[in-house]
Formats: structure tokens, C-alpha cells, sequence
């Protein structure tokens, strides 16, 4: 079944929430969305990875106080998708609805 977004909004100043057409609540951390970016040069940078996880910090050097990754926006990509552009200046990645539902973490989609 295909879900999407009745609402997205920063949960705070790391994560993102979305509430879900059927009710369910997801929160994603922005580090975590980050690493798991769908375009492919993260996918192959991913498989090339003795971790399975991209071979950059998690702590970027910013100016002006923040180091963590975080979007500097978003944008809705049609009526299926949101892009990200990051401020590690990655921008490439398109995070489909059902890309993000599938990624869901929270212990009721853990266990299902």
C-alpha cells in the first residue's frame, strides 16, 4: 500500500517528522537520511565501503557554529518524492514517499 505525507515538519534541529496519510509517525534524523541517500554515487560509495555506510565524518567544519549534517532545504519533488540539499553540499539524492516509509525505524515497522 502506498502512503504519503499528511505532514512534514522539523521534529528539531536534527530530525525530521512526517505524518503519514494512515496516521503513522516517522522521525528520521538528518545524519541518518544523510547516510542513507538513494542517488547513485552514495549507493556506490556505500558498496565500496567496508562499513556498508559512507566514508565521510558525520561532523562537517561549518563556519558560524553548527558542525552537524543537516538539509539547508527541502524541496517536494512532484507529489512522490523530497530532495535534500544538504549542507555538506550534497544535493543529488531524491527520497521517494516509499523510500522513506520503507526506512521507517520506529518499533512498530522494526517489527513488522
Amino acid at each position: 500500500m502506498k502512503h504519503t505525507p499528511a505532514e512534514i515538519s522539523e521534529f528539531s534541529d536534527r530530525a525530521l517528522m512526517i505524518l503519514w496519510d494512515d496516521g503513522h509517525e516517522s522521525i528520521y534524523l538528518y545524519e541518518d537520511l544523510r547516510q542513507m541517500c538513494p542517488c547513485a554515487t552514495c549507493r556506490r560509495l556505500r558498496a565500496k565501503s567496508r562499513t556498508g555506510k559512507l566514508p565521510f565524518k558525520k561532523k562537517i567544519p561549518m563556519g558560524g557554529g553548527t558542525t552537524d549534517i543537516k538539509p539547508v532545504e527541502i524541496e517536494h519533488v512532484g507529489h512522490y518524492a523530497l530532495k535534500f540539499y544538504w549542507n555538506d553540499k550534497h544535493d543529488t539524492g531524491i527520497y521517494t514517499y516509499d523510500f522513506l516509509r520503507e526506512k521507517c525505524s520506529c518499533d512498530q515497522c522494526e517489527n513488522s
